[in-house]
């Protein structure tokens, strides 16, 4: 999938008209659906198929936000992560391991 901004905006427009129930430009409709999830399917005036060129389209947006979003969040995680490792590792002590309290292993004979 190849997001542009324009293609961005674009869908947009295209998911509003089909949500007022209007019906948007076949051409452009499936210019940008080939385009953006690398198709090459012929124009179509067809309502039924516009409509579900464009739901493909909001679903391939959504999951294309959703990934934005979740490497932002991983981005923002690990610059947290290195700002408190390096403070951290002036305060970290060194620390022995316990033994664990029970009952010694057998002996072997």
């Amino acid at each position: 999938m190849k997001f542009t901004k324009e293609d961005i905006e674009k869908i947009e427009k295209f998911i509003d008209i089909k949500n007022r129930g209007y019906y948007a430009d076949g051409g452009q409709v499936t210019e940008v659906y080939n385009r953006v999830l690398e198709k090459n399917v012929n124009v179509t005036n067809c309502g039924s198929c516009l409509r579900g060129r464009i739901q493909e389209l909001e679903a391939a947006l959504n999951h294309f936000k959703e990934l934005t979003k979740r490497q932002e969040m991983a981005q923002e995680a690990l610059k947290d992560a290195q700002v408190n490792n390096s403070s951290s590792d002036e305060n970290k002590e060194v620390v022995e391991e316990k033994k664990r309290p029970g009952r010694p292993p057998k002996k072997s004979e």
